[in-house]
């Protein structure tokens, strides 16, 4: 048990090194999503996958299906679906192909999350760590698993670049207080 604690203390060496720190921390996060997300190529259709499928071939034989309300899987989130219809231009309708874009969105969602833990002041070491606890997290289970579910992924990437906006605008020699779009308030860094 000491060596762990003691290997946790200086875990991991690439912290020291600012410059190495980002590239260093995006690689492990990308061969860890590869392990637990890349057998994910050859899952099948689930849920409301087939229904989206379905809603992306009318999309490409008629654009203004896309505003229609009668698609077999409405969202009711435009930007979710045109992140689906542009996929589907590029990789068809392979679940292959989705599931990888589903699971490669969620990735960029941890790297994200970890940006902003550090940008709102936590430690080096905390906020990678809470990086990495999001992308593996058990509980998203369906937000990764299912092509439907983009949506998740797509709303929670946006999420993390657009929380620091407000706390950016005054932030230097005094203190302010900055607020998210959800109405959480903290205290800006200095």
């Amino acid at each position: 048990m000491t060596a762990v604690i003691s290997a946790l203390r200086t875990f991991p060496a690439f912290l020291q090194d600012r410059r190495l720190l980002w590239p260093g921390y995006i690689l492990v996060m990308c061969l860890l999503s590869a392990v637990c997300f890349g057998s994910l190529k050859d899952h099948l259709l689930d849920v409301h996958d087939h229904e989206t499928f379905q809603d992306n071939i009318a999309i490409g034989e008629d654009f203004s299906f896309f505003f229609s309300p009668e698609k077999q899987q409405p969202t009711g989130r435009p930007a979710a679906d045109l992140v689906k219809y542009v996929a589907y231009e590029i990789g068809g309708n392979d679940p292959g192909f989705f599931h990888l874009l589903v699971a490669a969105v969620h990735t960029v969602a941890a790297l994200l999350l970890a940006s902003l833990c550090w940008r709102l002041g936590m430690g080096p070491r905390l906020s990678l760590a809470g990086g990495l606890l999001f992308l593996v997290n058990v509980a998203h289970f369906q937000a990764v698993h299912h092509i439907s579910a983009l949506d998740y992924g797509a709303s929670t990437s946006s999420s993390p670049r657009m929380c620091p906006s407000p706390l950016r605008i005054g932030a230097g020699e005094r203190q302010v207080w900055g607020f998210t779009s959800m109405g959480w308030r903290w205290r800006s860094p200095r």
